[in-house]
């Protein structure tokens, strides 16, 4: 029996965004809502598309997992899927 391990887009599609205000490096499976250095706050990827939330937890749930982001939902030069 081959017993390889089989990794998915969905578990291995990794975040990478620049903070625009201290430039740290964030890296994660879902979209950051906070840098883990500054603690400067995130708007969720593509925001201006999206239907705009009226309370915080319509608004948590605005951020996508990383596999369900497309290129051009990313701010070129801030964010990258690795």
């Amino acid at each position: 029996m081959n017993n390889k391990a089989t990794y998915s887009i969905k578990s291995t599609s990794l975040l990478i965004k620049k903070c625009h205000v201290c430039g740290h490096l964030n890296e994660a499976y879902k979209e950051p809502e906070r840098c883990t250095d500054c603690k400067k706050s995130f708007l969720p990827s593509n925001y201006f598309n999206k239907v705009h939330a009226k309370n915080t937890e319509e608004f948590k749930q605005l951020f996508c997992e990383a596999h369900e982001l497309h290129e051009d939902d990313l701010v070129k030069g801030y964010n990258v899927i690795w």
